[in-house]
């Protein structure tokens, strides 16, 4: 097989690539938010649980992690697909890692402002979502690009448990074409063009922040 041909397959993994990342980084910002919110507010039990998770999986390499549920729950019966596993891993080792955003970008908030609201009456949930959350957005926005960006190159690891994403495509290429230095500089291609695009997405709406402030 030609480059050429492994370069199609790694256009078709690409689109894995994207679909697992978006979806993995839309359920770790929901999942985050909420326990970012318990990480500073909640009550004490609760937050040593979320701050032990958070150090779980910064503890944790990765590949232990998708190991373990790839392979460590189907001994319980769990048999997962491969995109499903690497789904559920994607999600639990972002959602880690993007906590600790949010509560930065929490705290970061001037007490003050959530002292007036209080003073005003504003409940719980309507102080975070009209006070804290569009201030915090700001502080946060600049790393949650580049964690975007993390969780897609993090997609890298996942074509060991059978994922036919852009590396499996590559690593398929490299050892059946006899060109392994072009595929895999076709396939460092589209990482660097995804990034890049991503990273101008992001400058995008950090400017657009910028203006609303």
């Amino acid at each position: 097989m030609t480059a050429g041909f492994y370069a199609n397959e790694m256009l078709h993994g690409a689109v894995i690539t994207l679909e697992l990342t978006a979806g993995a980084f839309a359920v770790s910002l929901t999942a985050a938010a909420v326990l970012a919110l318990v990480r500073v507010h909640g009550p004490k039990v609760l937050r040593a649980v979320v701050l032990g998770y958070v150090e779980l999986v910064r503890g944790l390499p990765a590949i232990l992690q998708l190991f373990v549920i790839y392979f460590g729950l189907a001994q319980f019966g769990f048999d997962l697909s491969a995109f499903t596993a690497a789904f559920v891993w994607m999600c639990f080792y972002g959602t880690g890692y993007a906590i600790e955003i949010f509560r930065a970008g929490i705290e970061a908030v001037p007490a003050g402002q959530t002292e007036a609201g209080t003073a005003l009456g504003l409940g719980s949930i309507a102080l975070n979502t009209r006070i804290v959350v569009p201030q915090a957005v700001a502080v946060m926005l600049p790393p949650l690009v580049n964690f975007l960006i993390l969780e897609l190159k993090s997609t890298t690891i996942v074509y060991i448990v059978g994922l036919h994403d852009i590396m499996f495509q590559a690593r398929l290429g490299a050892a059946n074409s006899g060109q392994p230095l072009t595929i895999y500089l076709i396939a460092a291609g589209f990482y660097i063009v995804m990034n890049v695009a991503l990273g101008r997405v992001g400058a995008l709406f950090e400017r657009r922040m910028g203006w609303a402030r």
